[in-house]
């Protein structure tokens, strides 16, 4: 390839490394310093203290549930949660952030550069009789080379994010009820999140479901033939994440309302009928 060929090569792959790398200056502001408001629970837990932190900062939620403004980063975020400052026994969770789609503009703003750049070369080749070949050489690969700069650009500047909703399931344990509180309770029982020991021995889900811990002699769930140790996992067909999940949806159903709930037991789901408040079996 002759100097002048050479030449008209290196002008074209720079016209074409200039206008794709133009979005990504856009495309960097956009990501900078951008910020994120996710919102944090802790099933099993009614409340909780967390703290979320990556490479850019720390976050602190005073009570979940809740939401929390962050750093986005390409780093995780990782996050910790304790009832009453105590720290998780689970320790920190990771959650890895994600990115958003390419739109793919910088690729084709590279490739369209390349050819239109190759185009001239081939243009001002046409003067030099013998420059006109390799000229015209020039433009696929001023094509290639624009729009896989171009892609390497739209690569870089896709948005970076974190899941809206993090989830951090908590066992929580209450302080301890007395009989007259246990009996006044909408359902006269007790129940609280699972532990991860608790979870595998069940063979559930750590976040799913609530343990029966205690009954109330007479009450609806003692009538019902609740146990200690049952899981309830769904409560009228709908599933339940924790404990205190399960007591908003008693306490809205009220108590004349006859519920079924489908607990966990050695391992077999068992469907348990509750009379309403009002009934008598």
């Amino acid at each position: 390839m002759n100097p002048r060929t050479t030449a008209l090569l290196a002008t074209a792959l720079a016209g074409a490394v200039s206008v794709a790398t133009s979005p990504a200056c856009a495309a960097a502001g956009a990501t900078a310093g951008g910020t994120q408001t996710i919102r944090i629970e802790t099933p099993g837990c009614a409340t909780a203290r967390c703290e979320a932190s990556n490479d850019k900062g720390r976050w602190t939620l005073e009570s979940t549930p809740g939401t929390l403004t962050v750093a986005t980063s390409a780093e995780p975020l990782v996050i910790v949660c304790g009832e009453s400052g105590a720290p998780s026994p689970l320790g920190p969770t990771r959650i890895p952030a994600e990115k958003g789609k390419s739109e793919g503009t910088a690729t084709i703003a590279g490739g369209v550069a390349g050819a239109a750049l190759g185009i001239a070369a081939i243009a001002a080749a046409a003067a030099v009789p013998f420059a006109l070949p390799g000229a015209i050489q020039l433009l696929v690969p001023a094509m290639t080379a624009g729009a896989g700069l171009g892609a390497m650009v739209d690569e870089a500047g896709r948005a970076v994010f974190y899941p809206e909703v993090i989830s951090m399931p908590l066992a929580c344990y209450p302080p301890a009820v007395s009989e007259a509180q246990l009996a006044s309770a909408p359902l006269g029982m007790a129940v609280r999140g699972l532990t991860r020991e608790e979870a595998a021995a069940a063979g559930v889900a750590a976040d799913a479901g609530a343990i029966v811990t205690r009954t109330a002699p007479g009450s609806r769930a003692d009538r019902s033939g609740l146990r200690v140790g049952d899981v309830v996992v769904a409560c009228n067909g709908v599933d339940v994440a924790g404990a205190a999940e399960l007591e908003a949806m008693v306490r809205a159903a009220g108590p004349a309302q006859a519920l079924t709930l489908r607990v966990w037991r050695e391992r077999q789901a068992v469907e348990i009928a509750l009379s309403g408040a009002a009934e008598r079996p």
